[in-house]
Order: C-alpha cells, then sequence, then structure tokens
C-alpha cells in the first residue's frame, strides 16, 4: 500500500497487538512512521527513504524475538532472604570478634590506611569492609547494606550480589586510598553498601538503555544519586584525634565501582549460572584477606 501525499510505504501489515510492539522498536530507533488501520489489519506506514532501513531493523527484531517473550525470571526471595542473612551474620560476627576477641588491638590494625594500600598491602581494602567504630556505626551498615544486598541477590542470585558487593566495596576503598590523602584512614562497611546500590542502579541503566523506553533509563541513575545525597552513609572516617565522620569520597567511589560493574555484568532478571561458585569465591576473597593481614602482622618487628 502506497502514500502518494507524503510519500508513505508499507514496510509490513499485522493485527494491532504486533503493530503496537513494532511501532514502540521503530520509535525507539527514531524512524518516523504511521499506522494506518484497514479490514481488521494495521499497516505500517514508513517515508520512502526510511523503508530499507526500516524493513531491515524489523526483519532482525523478529527473528530475535519480541521483547515478551525474553521476560526476566521473578525475583529470587530466598536468594534475597538468604544474602541478607549471611551480610548480617558476617558483620556481627567480625565485630564481636574485634571487640571481644582476643585480637582487640590487633585486629584494629587491619583497617584502611591510605598510605599502607598504597605500598601494596591490598587487603586492607577488604578487611576494613568487616570492622566498626561502635554498634550504632554497625547497626545502620546492617540495616541499609541487608536491604540493598538482599534486592540485588533476589535480582542477580545470591553469589553474584555477594561477590559484585564485596569487589565494589573493595575497589571503592582503593580508589578513595590512590586518589586521597595518603594519611586517611577509614573503617565500615557502607562503601560496599554504596557497591551494591550502585550495581543495581547499572544493571537497570543498562537494561533501560537496551529497551524501547530509553529516556526512563536516566531515571534509577538520578534515583542512586538522590539517595547517595540524602543517606550519605554512616560514618566511618577516622581520623588523627579519634574524630569520625562521614567518609563521602569512600561512598562515591564505592557507588562508581558498583555502578561499573553493574553496567558491565548485569541487567534485571539476568542470572549467571554457578550461584555457589560465586558464593565461594566472596567468601575466599574475604578468608584471603584476612590471612594476608594476619601473616603481615605476624613478620611486623614488634
Amino acid at each position: 500500500m502506497n502514500s502518494t501525499h507524503q510519500q508513505l510505504i508499507e514496510v509490513r501489515a499485522c493485527d494491532k497487538r504486533r503493530a503496537r510492539e513494532l511501532s514502540l522498536v521503530l520509535f525507539a530507533l527514531r524512524i518516523p512512521h504511521k499506522l494506518h488501520s484497514e479490514e481488521g489489519q494495521v499497516h505500517i506506514l514508513v517515508p520512502e527513504e526510511h523503508v530499507v532501513r526500516a524493513q531491515d531493523e524489523l526483519q532482525q527484531y523478529t527473528a530475535e524475538g519480541p521483547l515478551r517473550a525474553e521476560r526476566p525470571p521473578p525475583p529470587d526471595v530466598r536468594a534475597g532472604r538468604s544474602a541478607a542473612a549471611i551480610w548480617t551474620l558476617t558483620l556481627i560476627l567480625t565485630h564481636s570478634l574485634s571487640i571481644y576477641g582476643p585480637y582487640l588491638l590487633r585486629s584494629r590494625t587491619a583497617i584502611s590506611v591510605a598510605s599502607l594500600i598504597r605500598e601494596g598491602e591490598w587487603w586492607r581494602t577488604i578487611t576494613s569492609l568487616t570492622l566498626h567504630a561502635d554498634h550504632l556505626h554497625l547497626l545502620s551498615n546492617l540495616i541499609f547494606g541487608s536491604l540493598l544486598v538482599g534486592i540485588l541477590a533476589a535480582e542477580a542470585g545470591l553469589g553474584t550480589a555477594l561477590l559484585l558487593t564485596l569487589l565494589g566495596g573493595a575497589l571503592g576503598n582503593t580508589a578513595n586510598a590512590l586518589f586521597g590523602s595518603e594519611l586517611h584512614r577509614s573503617l565500615g562497611a557502607s562503601t560496599a553498601v554504596f557497591a551494591s546500590l550502585g550495581v543495581l542502579v547499572g544493571a537497570r541503566f543498562r537494561a533501560d538503555r537496551a529497551g524501547p523506553a530509553r529516556a526512563r533509563a536516566w531515571i534509577p541513575l538520578l534515583a542512586g544519586l538522590v539517595l547517595l545525597g540524602w543517606l550519605g552513609g554512616p560514618s566511618e572516617r577516622m581520623g588523627v584525634n579519634g574524630i569520625i565522620r562521614t567518609d563521602v569520597p569512600a561512598h562515591v567511589f564505592g557507588l562508581l565501582a558498583g555502578l561499573s560493574l553493574g553496567l558491565a555484568f548485569l541487567r534485571p532478571g539476568s542470572r549467571f549460572r554457578r550461584q555457589g561458585l560465586q558464593l565461594a569465591g566472596a567468601a575466599l576473597l574475604l578468608v584471603a584477606a584476612w590471612a594476608a593481614w594476619a601473616l603481615s602482622d605476624l613478620q611486623a618487628p614488634a
């Protein structure tokens, strides 16, 4: 069917529901078109200069399958609960050992110290995530962390959520040590908390940018920035006089690290296989960091 008034040419004829779906595809690709209903069919018309591209794009889309056939699996509530429980138990255990265990003074040497991280003591970027200044500091990270890590695990899987959260927190602490003052000292899990938020935001941004409604992709990104400004994160910077202040740069770097990981590896509902292997990887990384700290502490001069 041709339209001589605007030189529109038909590229597809189908039922109303399918026509709306294909119209969204053309709209996302910024291909001008019109829909014309006739005798129970909807005819998709495009200007003559866009016919070849429209036909190619619709053919490719049809070959790949419609978006509605690629619905992500529902959130895994059990994985979310398990991740929240593991997060809570891990932080409570390490905090209790740092206060009531036999190595109180030595465990406090496992905090993040920028100058030592620059010298190669990488394990501090991880061990410092499990230490907290007091019970209130711990409680705030337990609440926000279990919520965000739980949501991430429900979307991406138990092992993926914990591994990316740990990696994001470590990368955030690393960046904070490299780009901040060499005198900087910190402890606390809030860098990892903001990393998990970043992973969620990055995954949603990636998925929405690939969909027909690309403009809405910026909404979760802006929401993440608003949460960063609103929550600020628990206080975790330790000054030379023992003053505890909010470590805003660590939170920003944690969010950026998580955002990068989410953009690189995830989209909502996509779950890697072998979640158990990833969970074991996260556990081994944490154990390796503490083992490296213990070895270095034993070798340190008295």
